[in-house]
């Protein structure tokens, strides 16, 4: 059983980094979902089979190290800070967007002790992060296809991880395993291929345009360089590199920053996303950041819970945000995020263990100058991996990949630095209690685990995807039933996606009448038992409410809408969202006093100017509207608005129209066509002209028309034709 058991640890320790290549396309969220899952259940499964080995075998028995003791504190503080939160459900289990929670922070725990306690030599570590490497370079070569345009891809290169954030730290690890390969192997050839894998691995990287991680990247490369050229003095020739290495980052990217305005550097959309890196670019950071602040002044000690970023976001919106997303989840920062979730307890507790890993790494050595855990190239590479994967977590956020990995890096300083405590290498059970006891029972406890907390989740993700798939509304339905019935954590997820379609199904009458009934009875019985299982969430509202106002439920969604902005206030979507309601109720004096409220929150805001202009021309305040067009800026997106247009001539303010037609025939500032090559764009404005009796103006426009829009030519001509000979202009010309 032993060797079974020890066969079933390792195949999937090692099994692990293969997940960076799954993607489960018949699952909802398929980069996300189907990685997570089964990372999950690997790791159940080899907990489980470690557990019993374990109890045989006292060499694989848990390895203790202030890292363990710091990551298991961790988790008790977020189980009641989870607990305690504002959403214990989504604290728990997060959805299928992120697939991260409580339950992602305890398997990556569990991960990280059974490699560290397992992986005991270097021959194990090798064979580990040689297998991962293996992987990172299937993950790279996918990537430099989409970057030569053989598989399909974003300007960014996001390979099979589907985002390039996610990506870009993906690559960041692997840049740094292979350093530590590289200087842990003798072996020539090895080096050569092992450098040539940092250098694809850093392309990568830069191409993914990721501007944290990008930055990551330099201050890990600077970190390692500034070690080993600082402490390498027995490794002469690493010492040199390691000057040259801390040289070259900062040639590179003083060069780049020199280059940044080079028709090379901006044509290519990473680099220029990287080389115009900026104080400026940290500014809505910074508002999120001071949003997030806010949020932890309320509950400063074990903060809001995991996943539970959406309140305090919602609650302290800066309408200075309104061109950004909307409902960002993750203030973006390391510190806030651990704030917002755990309160100071668990940022403190956080950070212990990446404080633990720089005692074992650089302040244990200086103070026991016997120590030898790690030579002075490993400790570098470390330091240098730590710091990069810091830096970049003071702008982006954690996921699966990175959590992985973040584990398998503790996992390597705890195989080195971790002791199995005295208490746990003396116990001893009978090898008759543990096959006949314990393996039957660990066994059941796995099976039902993985029956009650995974395949739940698993199924409802095939059952959305399912529902898409479907080839009627009947059918459709009944997969949407199937998921909700599944009670998995993904309730919210599902009900957004089954109201989208109900939506469609209510409009379209080639449907049944009973079925579409039956969408819209269980859509609102789905909706107001996630308004029950999520209280206090604007974004539920606001769902809500758009879901009412698409089904002409206008009241109800005026109540929705009140919500929400009760919950979010000065959120302008929102209060747009409240206007147009009140103008589908014909109650346009109050949907030009909320339109004017969302354009005062932030004047600079286009679109609230633009929304306030035209509900000014339903009220009648002519000059007022007027005023607000100060200037070619807004001009410019007042002549690209129908609603405007609409508004004004439904007012009978032609000259206004006029003047806005008039900027639509022009050529745009950056010197593009736009609306000069739209002909309804010319036949409007000569109308406009014909209705206030300037035929000779009119006749003028339609012979500009001719050069602006050569397809148009025949049809101007017969205009003029009509209008020279004072007949209806569109006479005889269709």
């Amino acid at each position: 059983m032993k060797d079974v058991l020890k066969a079933v640890v390792f195949i999937g320790l090692f099994a692990v980094p293969f997940l960076t290549l799954y993607v489960e396309n018949d699952y909802f969220f398929p980069f996300i979902t189907g990685k997570n899952f089964w990372f999950r259940i690997i790791v159940d499964v080899v907990f489980a089979a470690w557990i019993i080995l374990a109890l045989y075998e006292v060499k694989y028995r848990p390895k203790i190290s202030g890292i363990v003791w710091s990551f298991g504190i961790l988790l008790v503080i977020m189980f009641f800070a989870n607990w305690f939160g504002l959403n214990p459900r989504s604290s728990f289990w997060s959805n299928f967007e992120r697939m991260d929670g409580y339950v992602s922070l305890v398997h990556t725990f569990m991960y990280m002790l059974v490699l560290g306690s397992v992986l005991s030599t270097k021959e194990h570590w090798q064979k580990l992060l040689n297998t991962s490497l293996f992987v990172a370079f299937a993950v790279a070569f996918y990537g430099l296809a989409q970057y030569g345009g053989l598989v399909d891809g974003s300007s960014r290169i996001d390979s099979r991880l589907g985002n390039a954030a996610y990506m870009a730290v993906y690559m960041l690890f692997h840049v740094f395993i292979a350093f530590w390969l590289f200087v842990e192997t003798k072996n020539t050839t090895h080096r050569v291929l092992y450098g040539a894998l940092v250098a694809l691995f850093a392309f990568v990287l830069i191409e993914t345009g990721t501007r944290g991680t990008a930055v990551g990247l330099a201050v890990g490369i600077m970190v390692m360089a500034a070690y080993i050229g600082l402490f390498g003095r027995q490794f002469a020739n690493y010492r040199k590199y390691a000057i040259g290495a801390f040289a070259l980052v900062i040639l590179l990217g003083g060069s780049l920053f020199v280059a940044r305005d080079s028709d090379f550097v901006q044509s290519k959309t990473s680099l220029k996303r990287i080389a115009n890196i900026s104080l400026d670019d940290l500014q809505i950071r910074g508002i999120i950041w001071g949003m997030a602040w806010e949020g932890v002044k309320e509950r400063p000690i074990l903060g809001y819970g995991q996943s539970n970023f959406n309140y305090v976001f919602n609650e302290n919106f800066d309408p200075r945000l309104y061109a950004q997303e909307q409902w960002f989840d993750r203030s973006h920062n390391i510190f806030m995020d651990w704030l917002v979730t755990g309160g100071f307890l668990g940022l403190i507790t956080y950070l212990s263990i990446f404080g633990w890993c720089v005692y074992y790494i650089l302040v244990r050595p200086i103070l026991k100058k016997d120590d030898d855990t790690f030579n002075v190239m490993e400790r570098g590479v470390l330091l240098g991996i730590l710091a990069g994967y810091f830096t970049h977590n003071l702008v982006v956020f954690d996921n699966i990949v990175s959590y992985i990995f973040f584990a398998i890096i503790l996992a390597l300083v705890n195989s080195r630095v971790g002791i199995i405590p005295e208490r746990i290498a003396k116990f001893k059970v009978d090898q008759s209690i543990i096959s006949q006891f314990a393996a039957p029972v660990v066994a059941a406890l796995l099976i039902a685990g993985i029956y009650v907390y995974h395949v739940p989740g698993m199924q409802a993700a095939g059952d959305i995807i399912d529902a898409f798939r479907s080839s009627d509304a009947n059918s459709r339905l009944e997969a949407f039933k199937i998921a909700l019935s599944r009670d998995s954590f993904a309730h919210q997820e599902i009900t957004e996606q089954l109201s989208q379609q109900t939506i469609s199904v209510a409009r379209d009458t080639k449907i049944p009448e009973d079925i579409r009934q039956q969408y819209l009875q269980l859509t609102e019985e789905q909706l107001m038992k996630l308004v029950e299982e999520k209280p206090g969430d604007a974004r539920v509202h606001v769902f809500i409410g758009s879901y009412y106002r698409a089904t002409a439920q206008l009241d109800n969604a005026a109540e929705q809408m009140a919500i929400a902005r009760d919950l979010s206030s000065n959120k302008q979507s929102i209060i747009i969202q409240q206007a147009f309601i009140a103008l589908s109720q014909n109650k346009n004096q109050e949907a030009s006093d909320f339109f004017k409220t969302a354009f005062e929150l932030d004047e600079r805001n286009l679109e609230a100017r633009e929304y306030y202009v035209a509900s000014l021309f339903y009220v009648n305040e002519f000059d007022k509207a007027k005023a607000l067009m100060d200037s070619d800026k807004t001009k410019a997106r007042f002549a690209k608005s129908d609603f405007i247009i609409s508004a004004a001539n439904e007012a009978g303010q032609l000259d206004f129209v006029r003047e806005l037609y008039e900027f639509r025939s022009q050529a745009e500032p950056d010197g593009s066509q736009s609306w000069r090559t739209d002909s309804q764009t010319w036949a409007s404005l000569a109308f406009l002209y014909y209705q206030a009796g300037d035929i000779e103006k009119a006749i003028e426009v339609l012979n500009n028309s001719k050069e602006a829009v050569p397809a148009f030519a025949n049809t101007a001509s017969c205009f003029i034709g009509n209008l020279e000979s004072g007949k209806d202009p569109q006479e005889g010309c269709n």
